[in-house]
């Protein structure tokens, strides 16, 4: 018992792994064995008693198994379960036999539901925050209502675990610090490339996340933009078809190219900052491409820009004329 929990499993009691304890633990804290050991709790255990707060908790991002112990004693102990999608985050709870009620709360509803969370904390209530997956507010709905629970003066209680972000970060070999994360890109032309342009200006290693059918269009204005810097493509984190695409921009595009199937899946894209060697001596494609635009045909001024900078041809081409060289 921790905390004041009476209802759930203490995840120290698991370093001592003798037949006695095993059996401690479910008389005890009703939690039943599956054959994956991951602890549930019992239909009997479900009376609250934490302290009144929003917990904020990070679910799997693939791997069910990555539910935390702690995650699974608080999401059984709360009053109510906030989630993005009820049927997704229904699934996995119910894996681990959670059947706290859950209340939709999504991008839509969030700014208008969040009256009633401060009204159900003023009652006593505690509450969980969940998304689909990974950690709640990054990217995911949660940061307006956090931002209100806290301006209301009640706590918000982290209860830490997967994230797209720190995985994808951890094994890309790449800078920590100083590191910017940037979400998602806008959706419309010109305001991405204000966006990516604006990302690029920052030192440290720059952290994008991109759904898969705009993945080639971001691969291509890395190409175009961030030539010569460390890429890497995070696919599908924890899932059966995981990858992680180390590349240099200006090689980007044609890596997907090379296979439609690797468009598939959620990507998390880091860039890697721009080389100490490079810096000195690094030129702007736009602006040469801009030059010598005025003087030459289409054709040509994406040619010699593209042995001046390193830029694909084909690229270059692309943004002078709207369409695919002939």
């Amino acid at each position: 018992m921790t905390g004041g929990l009476t209802c759930c499993w203490h995840p120290a009691m698991s370093a001592i792994p003798t037949k006695a304890l095993v059996l401690t633990m479910v008389f005890r804290a009703g939690f039943t064995r599956n054959n994956n050991l991951v602890p549930t709790v019992s239909q009997d255990q479900q009376a609250n008693t934490l302290p009144s707060a929003l917990y904020v908790v990070a679910m799997p991002i693939g791997q069910w198994s990555d539910l935390s112990s702690r995650a699974i004693e608080v999401l059984g102990c709360v009053d109510v379960i906030l989630a993005e999608d009820t049927r997704v985050s229904g699934q996995i709870l119910k894996s681990v036999g959670v059947s706290t009620r859950m209340v939709s709360l999504n991008a839509h509803s969030e700014a208008g539901k969040a009256d009633r969370v401060i009204e159900s904390l003023e009652s006593g209530q505690s509450l969980a925050l969940i998304s689909d997956a990974g950690t709640p507010g990054i990217s995911d709905p949660g940061r307006l209502l956090v931002d209100k629970v806290v301006e209301k003066g009640f706590q918000v209680v982290p209860v830490p675990g997967p994230s797209a972000l720190t995985a994808a970060l951890s094994v890309s070999g790449l800078p920590a610090a100083p590191s910017h994360f940037f979400g998602f890109l806008s959706t419309k032309s010109s305001a991405r490339d204000h966006e990516l342009e604006r990302a690029l200006s920052h030192d440290g290693t720059l952290i994008f996340y991109e759904a898969p059918h705009r993945i080639v269009d971001f691969a291509e204005r890395l190409d175009q933009k961030a030539t010569g810097r460390k890429v890497v493509f995070a696919r599908e984190l924890t899932k059966t078809h995981e990858q992680l695409i180390r590349v240099a921009a200006g090689e980007c595009a044609d890596w997907f190219a090379a296979n439609p199937d690797r468009i598939r899946g959620e990507f998390v894209v880091l860039v890697g900052p721009v080389s100490t060697e490079r810096t000195q001596l690094s030129v702007d494609a736009d602006q040469i491409l801009r030059v010598l635009a005025r003087e030459l045909p289409p054709s040509k001024a994406a040619a010699l820009t593209s042995e001046l900078t390193g830029v694909q041809k084909r690229i270059l081409y692309r943004q002078l004329t709207g369409e695919p060289e002939a």
